[in-house]
């Protein structure tokens, strides 16, 4: 089957599914630009092994100009299914246009949707750019509800999971504390249980929320925030205000690195105040760790089952933040029974998953729709 995909970056996630994909299918993919501002070069370290890349752009991706050459990409009948990931940026608006236009069928895929109040010409736009794809490929229940909310058919809707994960990823099983231990003298970590939290320090991420709830909780319990260089002035006057002597702004770090941090943890929480996914409660329930997240995350809305392996909160609630933190890591049957089930749903959210589901998708798609 030749596939062709027209995206934005070659972010490392999708470098890894588009060379598992290109293990038993034709692939092309036709890529934007090299990279992305304000966003680490190591996500583009992935090798084109089993696919073939075009980029149409060197350096950084450029969302509001149009480069006309991806038409010259898109040819009649040379592919048998073409997929977009994206109609944010004008390129890619460009190419789905031209395809409505010469009536060749694509598919329009996304790593997640959430349904916000806009003007009525903004509403009419999308929805113009979502509907009469040939299908609809989705990762949650939210995004199906986005896609159907700008037009889509839900019969044309289609489930994949969708991860950054492959199989050898995925612990076979939770660490004991004797290895989690072992893993904290080397990298420092003192406290006697560790909260974990990944992801940029921006006003979206609600690590202020998390800094707010931390006051409530025991300061035997450490803190360890991997985001980035410099943590905002905000979140330093919130730990000295409070005296958060048990917080810790971590630099970013390595894959490698940041492994052991998922291994030595206890718990994972993501604060956020919108994420159309999150892949890091991918990665947390990869190393066996329970998550706290909210109720605007659409990967904990997908992967976190209330009071099976984590808990669902309200955003901006610090006070329940803290309470679901604190009722996980006070109870040590209650935490290694939820780092199991969190193993339990992620190896079902793999690469090689996402891949098979693919072609199944693409390979049943006309019988389905009958």
């Amino acid at each position: 089957m030749k596939i062709l995909f027209i995206t934005n970056i070659p972010s490392r996630y999708r470098m890894d599914f588009f060379n598992e994909l290109g293990k038993t299918q034709d692939v092309k993919v036709i890529f934007e630009a090299e990279t992305a501002p304000q966003i680490n070069s190591n996500w583009y370290s992935a090798d084109i092994i089993n696919f073939e890349a075009v980029f149409l752009k060197k350096g950084d991706i450029e969302e509001r100009k149009i480069d006309w050459k991806v038409l010259k990409q898109i040819k009649r009948k040379t592919q048998d299914v073409i997929v977009l990931t994206s109609y944010a940026y004008f390129t890619e608006m460009l190419a789905l246009i031209y395809l409505k236009l010469i009536k060749i069928p694509y598919y329009l895929e996304v790593d997640g949707g959430i349904i916000k109040i806009e003007k009525r010409l903004k509403k009419w736009y999308k929805t113009f750019l979502v509907s009469n794809a040939y299908g609809y490929i989705s990762p949650s229940k939210q995004t199906d509800d986005f896609f159907a909310y700008y037009g889509a058919k839900k019969e044309k809707i289609r489930r994949y999971p969708f991860t950054s994960l492959k199989k050898a990823d995925v612990l076979s099983d939770v660490l004991n504390c004797e290895e989690k231990q072992i893993l904290r003298r080397e990298i420092g970590i003192k406290e006697e249980k560790v909260i974990l939290s990944v992801g940029q320090y921006i006003y979206r991420k609600g690590y202020d929320i998390l800094l707010n709830g931390i006051v409530e909780i025991d300061k035997n319990y450490g803190v360890y925030i991997i985001g980035g260089d410099n943590p905002t002035n905000e979140y330093i006057e919130l730990v000295d205000k409070f005296n958060l002597t048990n917080v810790h702004f971590i630099s970013f770090k390595t894959k490698e690195d940041l492994k052991k941090y998922y291994k030595a943890a206890d718990l994972f929480v993501l604060p956020t105040r919108e994420d159309i996914w999150g892949l890091v409660i991918n990665e947390a329930m990869a190393y066996g760790l329970p998550v706290v997240t909210t109720e605007k995350c659409l990967a904990g809305l997908e992967l976190v089952k209330d009071n099976e392996n984590g808990f669902i909160v309200p955003v901006e609630d610090a006070k329940q933040l803290a309470e679901k933190m604190t009722a996980i890591l006070s109870d040590d049957v209650l935490r290694a029974s939820m780092g199991k089930k969190s193993l339990d749903i992620i190896r079902e959210y793999t690469i090689e998953k996402m891949a098979s589901r693919h072609i199944e998708i693409f390979n049943n798609y006309e019988n389905e729709l009958k």
